[in-house]
């Protein structure tokens, strides 16, 4: 009931108009892929536009919804478009469910479920805007899972998914390979690398690559990256602060030395404390990890906190210092998400420069820019005071006999 009532939620408010040159996109890849099929879908759109930037799996998600969209004409295209990322976001509120259940009893873990299935701005990112931030976030979660429960070689493979979805999944890369070293070793940690690379190949093997596979790759992830030579692609970030799509000349060095500088500082603390606090230190790396993706480097887009918030619902139960995160960022995420497409539909930019447009400076984005700083900052604290050994986490009550009596004399 809950799942049907988040995913008829959704569709209702499919109508609501997304980003008018998103949903054109979508419906061009969606009917490329249907037409022309998964081999020639790479060469036929640069042929014909001249770009693409979405990585391999996707195309195969354009293919199976661009076909559903041909087959029932009777349906406007944008409803599959919004539908795909839908299904997998649903999912995503699934596997919530089956990772909290085991932790927590029935009624906790639907009420932290439906935290998930009913937060504002992750409906407004997969129903009204359209966008498949979804789909990566899927994949990570269940790659993440999978990496705690000590299945490193079916997490390796996921993660090559997520990545094959979108690469922001990079972030969580090294905890990945730092937890499955630490709790499997390094054949295991070697088989899951194995598992990685194999399942890259398995995906992009149908695809016509017109020279080597690392080529073919490469093209699609770094042409897409040197596309958006900005500070902030509308991203109400650390560069927020300082103005939107203002070029980032070298600045962009500086980002990527900054989220480097603060992942070595988030893998070593999950090093040295990841046996005494458990998988819920784990998880919270992970946040951290998305969380400074989408803060620090240059060239982020308003949408990449959409993962965090995932992660984040994973461990509400466990300290109710994470309450205020996950209010903080819904908020603030939604804002962003918001306040930009209203832009984007009228045509318009919210672009400005700190430096040289002073007067015009957007209220809304530096609020919520100095907001979002302000709750990176408290979670860093957060993260050094488990390191300090001022356990931010408690273990879960184990579901006793009794517990489980009451909840079957209830249903």
């Amino acid at each position: 009931m809950l799942l049907g009532a988040a995913l008829v939620l959704r569709v209702l408010l499919f109508s609501l108009q997304g980003y008018v040159n998103d949903m054109a996109t979508y419906q061009y890849w969606f009917n490329v892929a249907a037409t022309q099929g998964i081999r020639p879908f790479y060469p036929y759109v640069l042929q014909h536009v001249g770009w693409i930037d979405y990585p391999p799996f996707n195309v195969y998600i354009f293919w199976t919804f661009g076909s559903l969209a041909q087959t029932i004409t009777s349906v406007d295209a944008v409803f599959f478009v919004k539908l795909a990322p839908t299904l997998f976001d649903i999912a995503t509120s699934v596997l919530i469910y089956v990772f909290l259940r085991k932790q927590l009893t029935f009624k906790k873990t639907l009420m932290l479920t439906a935290f998930y299935a009913f937060n504002p701005a992750i409906i407004f990112n997969v129903a009204v805007w359209g966008q498949f931030d979804a789909i990566y976030t899927f994949f990570l979660v269940l790659s993440l899972i999978l990496t705690l429960k000590k299945k490193p070689e079916a997490a390796g493979g996921v993660f090559a998914i997520a990545l094959l979805t979108k690469p922001q999944g990079i972030a969580l890369l090294p905890l990945i390979a730092l937890v499955i070293f630490k709790e499997n070793g390094i054949k295991r940690l070697t088989t899951a690398i194995v598992a990685f690379v194999a399942t890259i190949f398995v995906v992009i093997l149908p695809f016509e690559w017109n020279g080597n596979p690392i080529d073919f790759l490469s093209r699609i992830y770094f042409g897409a990256y040197s596309g958006y030579q900005y500070s902030s692609i509308n991203a109400f970030n650390l560069w927020g602060l300082f103005g939107l799509w203002v070029p980032d000349g070298n600045l962009y060095i500086i980002g990527w030395v900054l989220f480097g500088a603060f992942s070595v500082f988030v893998l070593y603390i999950l090093h040295k404390r990841l046996h005494a606090s458990g998988e819920q230190l784990a998880i919270f790396a992970a946040f951290m990890l998305l969380f400074a993706f989408f803060m620090l480097p240059t060239r982020i887009h308003e949408r990449y906190l959409f993962p965090a918030i995932s992660m984040l619902v994973l461990l509400l139960p466990f300290t109710k210092k994470i309450r205020l995160l996950y209010t903080a960022l819904t908020a603030t995420l939604l804002i962003n998400q918001a306040y930009v497409l209203s832009f984007l539909n009228a045509g318009t930019f919210i672009g400005h420069n700190l430096l040289t447009d002073l007067p015009r400076i957007d209220g809304v984005v530096l609020a919520i820019s100095i907001i979002n700083l302000a709750v990176f900052v408290y979670a860093s604290v957060l993260l050094w005071d488990e390191f300090r050994g001022r356990r931010m986490f408690k273990t879960a009550e184990p579901l006793n006999q009794s517990v489980e009596r009451s909840e079957l004399s209830d249903l």
